[in-house]
This record gives structure tokens, sequence and C-alpha cells, in this order.
């Protein structure tokens, strides 16, 4: 068995009536199940769900069987959502490429025996590092088989320019990207003779006050090629900028949903499609006078040439960049468009398409806000010793 695999084995004998209640349930499907156990020789005569759970019941499955079905097991699956972080190479004596040299570093941590992680399929490309990182979460309230999950967080590394790299971490879950994050840090941190690379956070906390609205503004107002934004269906705001998390309760945040019904979103909605800006809107400079801030908004958009409409939410949630996939539609026959899910490569290309666009907009306020504060210190005043 690999690293992986060992953390995966299940080592304790799984009660009949656990493993009947996962079926039960659902949560294990039970045409999975039978691949399982013909895999092992035994062949269910039963055709029903029900059936299936009142045979497992009364059958004792050892370690090996147990481990398999824990595998398949079916947990709710999400569209993609995405964390975005920019690296800057830092070695100067090495004679290889940066995408050799942080391959190499990840190898080695593969390495490492005791790590609550498991690093797997590095993979160095000519221009992409690719690899994947697992780790076990705990699911409260389950069963003791279904206690824990393996949380697989696919992560690529290409360049943005000569002098960065985009680090593009693709989860399920909402928080799952904090591991890997966290992963990098220590890394950077770590005592070695020269960094191989910094880490460069794309944060809201980043940006000046008003520059927080114009980058959702500028991101919900450019022109892209084959996407055109028709509505805006999700924001949020927050009063304090330390609680922006999914994980805090935060008795200080305001979220407008689509067909909310004051009026605030349309009117926010209405000040991004027709370019008057947000800043322009009264809610939004209501928000900015008594110091709330948005921390995400949701743009629907419309694929120009493939019946295609998607939901793209764009939040500094957990303090990093994300561009999650909300919702996916297929515009039919009929001119209706219904909720169709999307394979995970196409999934991909849009997030990879719109971290570009969201780093680009975020790039610019940056190097905006840098020469507004040389224009400020070159107008001050020189003082001079008498």
């Amino acid at each position: 068995m690999s690293k992986g695999d060992d953390k995966m084995a299940i080592q304790k004998y799984v009660h009949g009536e656990d493993f009947k209640k996962l079926i039960d349930d659902k949560i294990i499907n039970s045409n999975s199940i039978k691949y399982v156990l013909k895999s092992k020789g035994i062949m269910p005569i039963c055709t029903s769900t029900d059936g299936l759970s009142e045979l497992i019941y009364r059958v004792l499955f050892g370690s090996d069987t147990m481990t398999q079905v824990h595998n398949i097991m079916n947990f709710e699956q999400n569209n993609l959502k995405s964390t975005m972080m920019v690296i800057n190479p830092k070695k100067t004596d090495s004679e290889n490429d940066f995408l050799t040299d942080i391959s190499d570093e990840f190898i080695k941590k593969q390495r490492i025996p005791t790590t609550k992680y498991t690093l797997k399929d590095i993979r160095k490309g000519n221009s992409s590092v690719t690899l994947q990182y697992s780790y076990e979460k705990p699911q409260k309230g389950r069963v003791s088989l279904a206690d824990s999950r393996t949380v697989t967080l696919d992560i690529s590394i290409t360049p943005l320019d000569s002098e960065q790299y985009k680090v593009s971490i693709r989860h399920e879950g909402i928080s799952e990207s904090k591991q890997f994050v966290s992963l990098l840090d220590d890394m950077v941190k770590e005592e070695v003779t020269e960094q191989v690379f910094s880490i460069k956070r794309i944060t809201l906390s980043s940006l000046l006050k008003t520059h927080k609205v114009d980058f959702f503004d500028l991101f919900g107002s450019y022109k892209h090629k084959d996407w055109s934004v028709v509505n805006i269906t999700n924001v949020t705001v927050n009063k304090n900028e330390a609680t922006i998390d999914e994980d805090v309760d935060d008795s200080n945040s305001q979220e407008l949903s689509e067909n909310e019904p004051t009026g605030k979103l349309t009117g926010i909605s209405s000040a991004i499609l027709t370019g008057d800006g947000l800043r322009s809107n009264e809610f939004v400079k209501e928000c900015m006078t008594q110091g709330f801030i948005f921390s995400s908004m949701r743009y629907r958009l419309n694929h120009k040439t493939l019946p295609i409409t998607i939901e793209i939410d764009v939040n500094f949630k957990h303090t990093d960049l994300k561009i999650n996939i909300t919702k996916t539609y297929k515009t039919e026959d009929d001119g209706k468009d219904y909720i169709t899910p999307l394979p995970p490569s196409e999934q991909g290309a849009y997030i990879d398409y719109f971290q570009n666009v969201a780093y680009e907009v975020y790039s610019n306020l940056i190097e905006k806000q840098r020469r507004e504060l040389e224009a400020k210190s070159q107008a001050l005043p020189e003082f001079k010793e008498t």
C-alpha cells in the first residue's frame, strides 16, 4: 500500500448496524457495494437497496473489504472552487529553471515519512508543475466508518510572466485549501541557505478602502472575448474585515441574494452593467460611510457562442482570493436555462481564465495605489534645517 492508502485503511471492526445505516442513508451507493463484493467473490442475489442493507447487516467483513468500501463512499460533490496565490522565484544560484526547483522541493516534502498530509502525482511539464495534496478531514456526526474522508486538492503552478507564477488550488469544500496554503507558508519560513520562492498573497487587506469596491466593479465591467456579465446574483458586505470567514458568525455582515425585496442588489447590478460604477450607487455609498466593505460578489455570465451560463463567485474568504463556480446552466431547445453539471475539465478551464482576469484587475489597482502614494509623497513640502 502507498502512504496515502495506509492512512485510509480501516483498522477496526465495523459493526453491521453502522454499515447498514450508511446504505440506508445513501451515503454509500448500493451498486458500488455490489462491485466491491463481487471483486471479493461474493455475488449478492438481492436487487433492492433494502435487500442489500439487510444482507450487509448479517455479514462480518474484514479490513481490506471495508477499506475498499470507504474509498468509494458517495460523498456529496460540489462545483469546483479555487484559491489563487502568486509566488516569485528567489533562488539565484540554481542551474535549473524555477519549475524544476520547486518540483524538487515538493519531492523532498513527499519523502518526509511523518506528515499529516500526502503529496502525490508530482509532475513537471514544459510550462507547469502539477501535484495533488491529500489529507484526512473529520466528518461531524457520522458513524465510525464515515467519520472522516480523504480530501484531495489539485494544484497547478504556471507562469504569469517572466517573474511570477500562479498557484491555483482546486477544491470542492469551501475552506479546504487552507492546508496547502499553510504548507507553502512553512516552506518559505524554513531555514535554508537560499529560499526557492516568496509568496504574494492576493488579499482584500492589500487594497485601499475605495479600491476594495473598485475591484468588484472592475471585475464586473471587464470586457471578455467569450463571456458577457448579465446579472449580479449575490453580494456580501462586512463591517469587520478580520471576520471575513465562512467559519465565523459575523453579526455585522449582510448578504444580498437574488430576488431580495429591497432592490439593493438590482441597483448594484445596474451600476456595474451600465458602466455608472459601484461607488455611484446609493447603497454602496451608505456601506462605505458606515465602514462596511464588500467581501464577495457573484456574477452570472453567458457564453457568447456556446449555450452555457455560469455563476462565478469571487470572494476573499479565508484571506486569499477565491474564484468559485456555484451554478452552471445549459440553454435547451425551448430557450430555457436548465441547471446542468459541467465536466471538471471545462470548469477548470473557466476558473483558470477568471483567475487571470481577477489578478489583472487586482494588480492594476495595486499599481494605481503605488502611483498615488508616490504622488502624495512628492507633493509634501520639503523642510530645511535652519
